[in-house]
């Protein structure tokens, strides 16, 4: 009878799921919701929205980052400072370049570690590549 109630439960919250991914903007404003809340939770405070290591997917041995449509997103992206999460504003990880799991990477770039994301719009699907889409890369030290 429990496990009758469980898959009742996991049923409701998969149409839940499969009804916001649906349309572009409900999924953009859970997704920035979702993290918002993350970020007050984040301990220590003073490391609020650091780059790490665990947004790499793998390793990488380029040398530098690999963007989609060979361009980057905005002046931070390219610089690889002022930005603390893997995409600038209006933009969310790509997962249809390459990197189904987190759509960054790490690698080396003038000997420094680096994290590279691929970006597409909120209103693009991540799991389709368009001419919109572009990259971000992130110093790691």
């Amino acid at each position: 009878m429990l496990s009758l109630a469980n898959e009742k439960t996991k049923l409701f919250y998969m149409t839940i799921a499969k009804w916001i991914s649906k349309s572009a903007y409900v999924d953009s404003l859970y997704d920035t919701l979702f993290h918002r809340v993350l970020r007050i939770f984040q301990f220590p405070p003073l490391g609020f929205g650091r780059k790490n290591r665990s947004w790499c997917e793998l390793h990488q041995n380029l040398g530098y980052c690999r963007q989609p449509n060979g361009k980057f997103c905005s002046q931070e992206c390219k610089d690889g400072y002022g930005l603390e999460t893997k995409c600038p504003p209006g933009y969310r990880p790509s997962h249809s370049w390459g990197y189904r799991v987190t759509g960054c990477w790490c690698d080396t770039f003038r000997g420094r570690s680096i994290v590279c994301c691929d970006c597409t719009p909120v209103t693009n699907s991540p799991y389709q590549p368009t001419t919109e889409d572009c990259g971000c890369m992130h110093y790691l030290d």
